[in-house]
């Protein structure tokens, strides 16, 4: 009889030692999720930041867009030479291409304009842009503009506006180009 009361006490204490093997493995476990679980959540408030960067960038190009649209529509006379090719008012040759490719903007210079007015939040630099004058637009032959509520004598005058800008950091960055045209 002595040898059955000892057997259930053995099975007993070598369950208790399998207890506790699978709860430290059940704790490991868990550890490991709860550490994944945390890394995601960094990378997606990473990814929210650069979205919303990104879109700061947008909204300020697109505000010195704007911009050089109501100077060229009011008749700002500093936008109004473009014979020197420089300082962002330039004559687009087709046969060069636009000015936008051969200009270093991450150390412009005089090469472009600068906005200075209001953009939405804080962007690490103000937005930059340039102007260019494409020639050669007219209207076809028996087409007029002035009766159509345009005014004018329907001479098209055409420009291309590139803007850059970057958001609160530089992990955002935009470039928005306009075609705008205007009958004088």
């Amino acid at each position: 009889m002595t040898a059955q009361a000892t057997r259930p006490e053995a099975t007993a204490s070598r369950q208790r030692g399998a207890v506790l093997f699978v709860a430290l493995i059940f704790l490991l476990v868990l550890t490991l999720l709860a550490v994944m679980l945390a890394r995601m959540e960094t990378t997606e408030e990473r990814m929210a930041e650069n979205d919303a960067n990104q879109d700061l960038a947008l909204e300020a190009a697109g505000a010195a867009l704007r911009f050089a649209q109501m100077n060229l529509r009011t008749g700002n006379p500093q936008y109004s030479d473009f014979s020197q090719n420089g300082g962002g008012l330039y004559t687009l040759d087709p046969a060069q291409g636009s000015w936008y490719s051969l200009i270093n903007w991450q150390d412009p210079g005089t090469a472009v304009l600068t906005y200075s007015g209001l953009v939405p939040g804080s962007v690490s630099a103000p937005p930059q842009f340039i102007i260019e004058k494409l020639t050669g637009f007219g209207l076809r032959s028996g087409m007029t503009l002035g009766n159509g509520g345009y005014g004018g004598n329907g001479t098209v005058q055409v420009y291309q506006i590139t803007a850059v800008a970057t958001g609160a950091d530089q992990t955002g960055n935009a470039a928005l180009r306009s075609i705008y045209y205007m009958v004088e």
